[in-house]
């Protein structure tokens, strides 16, 4: 079972992707960038990282580019190189070139998917970012 953090400020899209992905993955969640690392550092240092963060952009606190950003420098703090780093996929309600661009370039994301998310979308992401295979 995958282990992942939904990171959206909107509690209502968090359950939603945790129900898409029951059965994938176990998820744990976080309203806003700040405790999303906070959650990603505790994880990380006792040994057992998350394997995906879904990332929403627009957040209260901190938005998913810093958050990203932070996560990525937990990761260079211990030594972790920039292709073992965690899977994140970025959700996004902007889906303008240069927004769906920033948001794979700051977060070095692997995936970037519009909100509303669609279950059918977002299983079919994962399955190409090798983190799960599509349900039968």
């Amino acid at each position: 079972m995958v282990k992942c953090l939904v990171v959206d400020d909107d509690e209502l899209g968090r359950d939603l992707i945790a129900h898409y992905l029951k059965g994938i993955a176990d998820c744990e969640m976080a309203g806003n960038g700040v405790k999303a690392v906070e959650m990603f550092r505790t994880a990380f240092e006792a040994g057992i990282p998350y394997d995906l963060i879904i990332l929403d952009i627009v957040m209260p606190e901190m938005d998913g580019h810093t958050a990203a950003k932070e996560i990525r420098n937990v990761e260079k703090e211990w030594g972790v190189s920039i292709h073992e780093g965690v899977n994140i996929m970025v959700l996004s309600s902007l889906n303008t070139p240069g927004d769906v661009m920033q948001a794979y370039v700051s977060a070095r994301s692997a995936a970037h998917l519009v909100k509303p998310v669609h279950p059918e979308k977002l299983l079919a992401t994962l399955s190409k970012m090798g983190i799960c295979t599509q349900r039968q």
